[in-house]
């Protein structure tokens, strides 16, 4: 029976089904949550536009096709008369009219039109919309890393929250052990009912806390469930958020920054419209050929349909436009200042957040260690206190607060903790950090 026993368990053991509920990676449900945003997807729709722009502008470089048809109605026809001859001795020719054109005109003509040289002003516009279609790229990454990091805080709040609760549930039950061992000793006339009354007072304090934290909780799940599609408990609580020293995350800003990027791309956008501005003063040069079929044709004297081809070249030369060159190219600089200035005060803003958010870690690093004494305090007071209060040296409410003391330490590491993480999020967001995803 042993034996059979023993095999039973083992085939039990290898064909049980997996746990269905098994948590799923914060990373699985932020690929989630970019699948899930409309505002994300709307960046590809404009990265789409954006390429199809650039085909756009590409094409305008080759030649185009077009067909036209025309109809012409005229009242009045051209008449041309040749006066009679009369040579004496000899036979007199007679005058003759001839009717050139008709009243009613056609013509229907394929024409092609190829651009020779543009002062570079087409070659410029495909530059620019390569520039352009980068730039929106950059901007679906600047959507992306705020989106990131929306979901990584609230995850990281949902947490915060959990473990007040998980401290205060702690605490309730601290209390609970402390007030049925009161019940005991109050129903044998050891303590007074005020050491009763003062512990039931602080476990309802405590129930009430725990009610907040629920709801704090449930506050979090909505919010984090609208952004990815998954509740928080959900998710593997072990993730940490990567972290770096202050010049490495302001390195990482300077180099992969979206906005420092679209800047950038704009500044080139201008000194290609400045290229583009200089071109269009320049002469132009395009040829075209053309495909008729009309009646009359290119004989007016002809009433009769009639296919003919030409062809040629035109030359067109700006001569004066009131200085307009010189000065549309004096705003191309302006604005061209203004991106520098926009940079650079962008670069001071972040560089001051950065400060800011690692003064702050730093300040929770060192507050962890406090708090790290201070517990160990609190445990030993707690314990001193227990001892007291059952010697009757002591009121209960002394051992009361030592008892929340060394539980709410706890719960405070661990909150800072979290912090901390917390802070890491928010210095990964502004610097963008979000190639993972």
């Amino acid at each position: 029976m042993k034996k059979l026993f023993l095999i039973l368990s083992v085939i039990l053991f290898f064909f049980m089904p997996l746990d269905a509920s098994e948590n799923m990676s914060l990373e699985q449900a932020i690929k989630d949550g970019l699948r899930m945003s409309g505002a994300y997807q709307n960046r590809f729709l404009s990265q789409k536009q954006a390429a199809i722009r650039l085909k756009q502008s590409s094409k305008n470089k080759l030649f185009h096709l077009e067909l036209n048809a025309n109809y012409v109605y005229r009242s009045e026809t051209m008449t041309v008369e040749f006066p009679g001859v009369q040579i004496p001795g000899m036979v007199s020719i007679p005058g003759q009219s001839f009717e050139a054109g008709l009243h009613h005109n056609y013509d229907v003509f394929l024409s092609l039109s190829q651009p020779l040289f543009t002062g570079g002003v087409l070659s410029n516009a495909v530059k620019t919309d390569k520039v352009r279609e980068a730039v929106e790229m950059n901007q679906t990454e600047l959507e992306k890393s705020s989106l990131v990091g929306q979901i990584k805080s609230s995850f990281f709040d949902y947490r915060i929250a959990l473990s007040r609760k998980k401290a205060a549930m702690s605490l309730h039950k601290k209390l609970e052990l402390h007030s049925q061992k009161l019940n005991d000793l109050f129903s044998e006339g050891l303590v007074q009912k005020t050491d009763l009354l003062e512990t039931r007072a602080r476990l309802e304090e405590t129930e009430m806390r725990i009610h907040e934290c629920e709801q704090a909780l449930d506050q979090i799940r909505i919010v984090f469930h609208q952004m990815c599609g998954h509740y928080p408990e959900e998710i593997d609580l072990d993730y940490q958020e990567e972290g770096q020293t202050r010049e490495q995350a302001f390195r990482y800003f300077q180099e992969h920054h979206p906005i420092l990027k679209t800047l950038q791309g704009q500044k080139k956008i201008f000194e290609l419209q400045r290229k583009s501005t200089e071109g269009r003063y320049l002469p132009t040069v395009n040829g075209f050929a053309e495909l008729h079929y009309g009646k009359p044709g290119i004989d007016f004297f002809e009433k009769e349909w009639t296919l003919y081809f030409q062809g040629g070249v035109v030359l067109n030369v700006p001569v004066f436009k009131w200085n307009q060159r010189s000065k549309e190219g004096r705003i191309v600089d302006i604005q061209i200042q203004k991106l520098n200035n926009q940079r650079d005060d962008f670069i001071k803003e972040a560089s001051k957040n950065l400060n800011q958010l690692f003064s702050v870690k730093k300040a929770l690093i060192q507050k962890i260690e406090n708090i790290e004494n201070m517990k160990g305090y609190s445990q030993q007071d707690a314990e001193l206190k227990k001892a007291l209060y059952q010697e009757k040296q002591i009121p209960n409410k002394d051992y009361l607060a030592a008892l929340q003391a060394e539980k709410k330490y706890d719960a405070m590491k661990n909150e800072v903790l979290l912090q901390i993480e917390k802070i890491k999020v928010k210095i990964n967001t502004l610097i963008c950090r979000t190639k993972e995803y």
